[in-house]
């Protein structure tokens, strides 16, 4: 049987770009820092996003049913610190640009790239919960950069291609 810390110690060796998951419902925002995401349809546009059931922003996703994704770069390492809990949740957005797209989901004005998502289907996931996600609006933002990558417990930036 593969225990939680030896599928951790593999998952490990897995290289994610690292997102902000930003979400709202009524007057409230939340976000966190995230690399359990993944494209799932190309027509219509679908995303997913995997989020602990025990995270403030599970259940605003759940209550509002929009989430965000928005991709970071290598220059944005403290934003996705500040996202991944080592700021009080109620601080996160405190002198961080962002405005509305088409869900109102906050969209990051330093993001390299963002997915603004409504919720259409949520399916249970070990301890997470599985947001599907249909694309809403999406763009662009710094399209020359590459993105802020997490492997083995720290982030990285891509080098050059192959």
């Amino acid at each position: 049987m593969v225990t939680a810390d030896d599928f951790k110690h593999v998952m490990r060796h897995w290289a994610a770009t690292v997102t902000i998951v930003t979400t709202r419902s009524g007057d409230q925002i939340h976000g966190l820092t995230a690399t359990a995401f993944a494209s799932l349809s190309a027509s219509p546009p679908l995303v997913l996003v995997c989020v602990n059931r025990s995270a403030r922003s599970h259940e605003l996703i759940e209550e509002g049913r929009v989430f965000c994704v928005n991709f970071l770069a290598p220059d944005l390492v403290e934003l996705s610190n500040r996202f991944a809990g080592r700021m009080p949740a109620e601080e996160r957005f405190e002198g961080v640009a962002h405005r509305r797209e088409a869900t109102g989901a906050p969209v990051l004005e330093s993001a390299l790239a963002f997915l603004d998502c409504r919720v259409t289907q949520v399916v249970a996931g070990g301890d997470h919960t599985i947001f599907i996600g249909q694309v809403e609006a999406a763009s662009v933002n710094r399209p020359s950069e590459l993105p802020l990558l997490y492997h083995h417990g720290k982030y990285h930036k891509l080098g050059d291609g192959i």
